[in-house]
């Protein structure tokens, strides 16, 4: 533990409040927590702060039912849907990671119409954000929603990279998905594909993270969006990547209280002893995920690369971009365009993994310079 909390000084950014106010927009809180269920800790990919910050609002009758999404597998193909969870069955089994394209415009705002009750949303920051934009137009929504939860977003990926890891570890050519889990269990977690036969197989994460860290497949409107944490809720939520968590034998999640109505929801499942709550610095919420938020942030140096790449992003932060910065942005988008053609998605299917690995060790390199 030593060793990683020396590490954890030695890797330290110094934060501005100039930088805060950017990454994080207004807020009144900061936090690490957990919940004290074991096994809602264990079904989730991060502390379980999320299920239980929900079933402690249903507890209350504060809401009638919760807006999350599930991750299913129909014919052997994995996607992500938006339903109701309004139990602690449905909470649990809606946990998870999941790292795949969602329908929110279309899907999660026709069930939100459509609701006769009280609701919390747990979405991204860019569905917050929509969210935000519809209440202005339809004030029925505000007091039908009485929480919003983001959870931390560095991008989605298109659907094709779920079906390369899948083929990937598929037993045989016959074999069928019929279960899914992009992370679970401590640190980084694992991946689980569970074939028919009752063939079920588990990879660390970075079996599929590597793809996705590096933008192949990445979703068209992540190239646009600033939004690391969710400017538009009331609690946003994340994992912790600090060295010196690595080896706690409970993970716990990063919390951004970003309005009254949150602060209190979150105190109130503190109270209520379903949740372990720690106050942190909001430095060190940043600091556990500092290279996403660092690149996440710099739009400047994506709408920069994008001129030579015939691309057009709208640089909406005017940023400044270092020669490092730069050749982050100009590998992402790279990436990102090479998987939009099907001749790019061959290519990608048929790199070896130790290619992979060394363009992920470069990327992180230009990314702490």
């Amino acid at each position: 533990m030593a060793f990683e909390n020396l590490l954890d000084k030695l890797l330290k950014t110094s934060w501005s409040e100039d930088q805060i106010a950017k990454f994080v927009g207004p807020f009144n809180g900061s936090y690490f927590t957990y919940s004290k269920d074991h096994l809602v800790r264990s079904n989730a990919a991060s502390g379980g702060t999320v299920t239980t910050l929900l079933e402690s609002m249903l507890n209350r009758n504060e809401i009638d039912a919760a807006l999350v999404c599930f991750l299913d597998v129909v014919d052997g193909v994995v996607s992500a849907n938006f339903r109701l969870a309004k139990t602690r069955e449905e909470l649990l089994h809606a946990q998870g990671s999941k790292y795949i394209s969602t329908r929110f415009s279309s899907q999660a705002m026709e069930i939100i119409r459509n609701f006769d009750g009280r609701l919390a949303v747990v979405c991204l920051p860019c569905d917050a954000k929509l969210l935000n934009k519809a209440s202005a137009t339809m004030p029925e929504l505000k007091d039908k929603i009485r929480c919003i939860i983001t959870l931390f977003c560095g991008h989605l990926s298109k659907p094709e990279l779920t079906q390369l890891v899948v083929d990937r570890l598929r037993p045989t050519n016959s074999s069928t998905l019929q279960g899914f889990r992009y992370r679970s269990g401590h640190w980084r977690g694992r991946l689980t594909a569970e074939y028919d036969e009752g063939q079920v197989i588990s990879k660390k994460f970075s079996a599929f993270s590597k793809y996705q860290n590096l933008y192949y497949f990445s979703e068209t409107k992540c190239m646009h969006c600033y939004d690391h944490t969710g400017y538009f809720s009331d609690i946003a939520i994340g994992d912790i990547w600090l060295q010196r968590m690595k080896n706690d034998p409970i993970k716990h999640s990063s919390v951004i209280t970003k309005t009254e109505r949150g602060k209190r929801i979150l105190e109130q499942a503190g109270d209520s002893g379903m949740l372990h709550i720690e106050s942190q610095p909001i430095a060190e919420i940043i600091e556990a995920q500092s290279r996403s938020f660092k690149i996440h942030y710099n739009i400047s140096a994506r709408a920069k690369a994008s001129e030579k790449l015939g691309l057009k992003i709208k640089d909406e932060v005017n940023e400044r971009v270092r020669w490092s910065d730069y050749q982050v942005a100009k590998i992402i988008l790279k990436n990102y365009m090479l998987t939009q053609t099907n001749e790019g998605t061959l290519r990608v299917r048929n790199m070896s993994r130790i290619w992979i690995t060394l363009q992920l060790y470069l990327l992180k390199a230009l990314e702490v310079l």
